[in-house]
């Protein structure tokens, strides 16, 4: 345990409680209850959600913090729309969006593609609500936000993409609280404007990362947030390597501690967009809302033309510096910048490249395939359609969840880039082995994990998901 931990005071909690009894939307969570403003419910979009418990007029506790995840969710979902080229219609499994801001008692939160779910933890005498944390709820937001984009990413065995899809999720929740103007405020006058020092933005949900680190026997555990990629600085390393469970300061191929291998990325490259506007002369919270705005769209823009592939962070950063450099030189100079730092795409590596040309790709391309092109690149994902059965794999030692052979996504999809010449400048293009192996090596970090009631489940001789924490 952690000798000292943050704590609210005695003050700081009638301040919540008057906060509460006002009828105020909280910006962050009980950590900061300073941080709120008045009810302002935003207006429906093309994705139609429900929260249970919803009075705009909240009389109690509950309707309270049901209020308040109405406002996260609508709030989020408008501001995530807006940097999409093209917006999201409908959501990937169900028509309307169920949000349960209180879903029993169990540590824990989760997307189950027909809502989002957020449970309560008793410690102390104290009820936790994780529904109370704006981080948390904008984060199970997310993933239903990227399965919408990426539905095809759901069931496919590819710790990277599952990885990627928690690092998106809290990238999300960052992004959606730097759009509340108060706490980026907050967060610029924490450290005199330095964002590369942790911060009310880059902590992410602290109140629940409190609790675990009391109740937790991990000494390791961020002491006052469940993460936070100002500091949790984790380059790539090929996770192959990696063992199953690790302390909290180190990695682990397990997709919460690898996806803030990309998180972290992401965070650099908004700190260093932030500091490039800076040395403009643009003030501070100028500067913040400009690197809030590009580093987001970047990201949220390359994601519909990345592949289903093993090395998916490898995959999206080249598509981000694609998308940056239509934005921009100097935007496209930073992103590819930190990605080179950060492992995800190396400098000046020459690779044995096949003949092919944007001709030759273009006369093949489907209806799935998708394209991305500016002046000076072509980027083409070409989807793949294959599967593969249980017994095709190399030995997955002790999974057992079904007396027939079962089928499994694989990721299989082919991504190129063109120069404005239609050469071939770079390919990401699977190997069967490594397919093969990378999905064994998935099933085995999930062998717990399948059966009745639990992430995933074998139906209809498929291997599929249930939910996503």
């Amino acid at each position: 345990m952690f000798k000292k931990l943050f704590e609210l005071s005695a003050l700081e909690r009638i301040h919540s409680d008057v906060a509460r009894f006002l009828g105020k939307y909280t910006i962050n969570d009980p950590t900061t209850p300073n941080l709120v403003e008045n009810f302002t419910f935003p207006k429906s979009g093309l994705l139609k959600y429900a929260v249970k418990g919803f009075n705009p007029v909240p009389k109690n506790e509950d309707e309270t913090r049901a209020a308040n995840c109405h406002i996260s969710v609508g709030n989020c979902i408008e501001k995530v729309q807006s940097h999409l080229k093209t917006p999201v219609k409908n959501w990937a499994a169900t028509n309307l969006l169920q949000v349960i801001p209180a879903a029993g008692s169990d540590l824990n939160a989760y997307y189950d593609r027909a809502s989002l779910r957020f449970f309560y933890y008793r410690h102390s005498g104290k009820n936790y609500y994780f529904g109370d944390s704006q981080d948390i709820v904008t984060h199970e937001l997310g993933h239903a936000i990227l399965d919408s984009m990426r539905p095809d990413f759901w069931s496919v065995q590819s710790l990277e993409i599952w990885s990627f899809h928690e690092a998106f999720s809290d990238i999300v929740a960052m992004f959606n609280m730097m759009n509340y103007e108060m706490a980026l405020v907050a967060a610029l006058k924490e450290n005199n404007g330095d964002l590369r020092s942790s911060n009310i933005i880059s902590r992410l949900a602290e109140e629940i990362g409190i609790l675990i680190s009391k109740i937790s026997k991990d000494r390791t555990c961020l002491p006052n947030s469940l993460r936070d990629p100002a500091i949790e600085k984790f380059k790539y390393v090929n996770p192959a390597g990696l063992p199953k469970d690790a302390p909290n300061n180190q990695l682990a191929a397990e997709c919460h501690s690898f996806g803030r291998v990309f998180s972290a990325a992401w965070y650099e490259i908004f700190v260093r967009i932030y500091e490039q506007q800076m040395s403009l002369k643009v003030d501070q919270l100028t500067a913040a809302k400009t690197a809030r705005d590009v580093s987001f769209s970047i990201m949220a823009q390359a994601i519909p033309n990345t592949g289903r592939v093993v090395d998916y962070y490898s995959n999206l950063a080249m598509a981000m510096v694609a998308v940056a450099s239509s934005k921009g030189a100097t935007y496209s100079k930073i992103v590819k910048d930190v990605f080179v730092e950060w492992g995800l795409i190396k400098q000046n590596e020459i690779k044995a490249l096949s003949n092919l040309s944007w001709k030759d790709v273009a006369r093949s391309l489907k209806k799935n395939d998708s394209v991305f092109k500016n002046s000076r690149i072509t980027t083409v994902c070409v989807k793949g359609q294959k599967a593969i059965k249980f017994s095709e794999l190399p030995l997955v030692s002790g999974l057992s969840v079904s007396n027939e052979d079962f089928e499994i996504d694989i990721p299989s999809d082919e991504y190129y880039e063109f120069d404005n010449k239609g050469r071939l400048v770079a390919e990401i293009k699977p190997d069967e082995n490594q397919i093969k192996e990378s999905t064994a090596a998935c099933l085995m970090g999930i062998s717990d994990s399948i059966g009745k009631g639990k992430m995933w489940y074998v139906e209809n001789n498929k291997l599929q998901r249930r939910f996503l924490s």
